[in-house]
């Protein structure tokens, strides 16, 4: 039931940069490696909601209803801008303040498993993902419930495992990344393309997905 053709075009979504990637890149840089896999396990943990909800048919919403798709794509903008204008905010600490913020980041892992699952599930590109991709796989003979299932956990542990290896090769990159003037100018950057990420997505509309 599992084709290439299906693993390809897992592959092929899940390494094109989006919200998702950006969020783990900035928790990942700003709070270590700990924190990016929490966003991981986060942004998986969403994957499961959309999984759920395309077996039963519910992310047809998001494609059919113009007030469903307008209420989600707004939450995810408002809240990819919130985490942009964060690191923003965050670009103008001293490098004290900045210490200790990541220090309690680190202690608190939560805040980043948060960050991870908002960003998904307020995605509404991720539902249309679940709507228009699986069903093309489904066997004709099968059980679509537990087919839909199985499409979507391979869907998620290929997504895990590429954001997996993302954190670690920027764990491994952290050390040369933190000078004090590097890490402001990359919070800037990132709190900028989670801002532009965010007003992009407000301006998305259903025809372009």
């Amino acid at each position: 039931m599992i084709s290439l053709a299906f693993v390809v075009t897992c592959l092929l979504i899940i390494i094109a940069p989006g919200p998702s990637l950006a969020v783990m890149l900035t928790q990942s840089l700003r709070s270590g490696r700990a924190a990016g896999l929490a966003t991981v396990a986060g942004n998986t943990m969403g994957l499961v909601v959309w999984a759920t909800a395309s077996a039963f048919g519910l992310t047809a919403l998001v494609r059919t209803s113009e007030i469903a798709f307008v209420v989600l794509k707004v939450a995810g903008a408002v809240y990819l801008c919130w985490l942009g204008i964060q690191s923003l905010l965050r670009s103008r600490r001293e490098p004290a303040q900045l210490a200790a913020a990541e220090q309690a980041a680190k202690r608190s892992p939560l805040a980043s498993l948060r960050a991870g699952f908002m960003t998904n599930v307020t995605n509404p590109k991720a539902a249309v993902l679940y709507l228009a991709l699986l069903p093309q796989f489904l066997p004709p003979d099968g059980n679509p419930l537990l087919d839909t299932f199985v499409l979507a956990a391979v869907q998620m542990a290929l997504s895990a495992s590429y954001y997996t290896l993302v954190v670690l090769a920027i764990g491994l990159a952290r050390r040369l990344l933190s000078r004090p003037v590097v890490r402001r100018w990359m919070d800037r950057v990132s709190g900028l393309v989670l801002v532009g990420l965010g007003i992009r997505m407000v301006t998305l509309s259903r025809a372009a997905l």
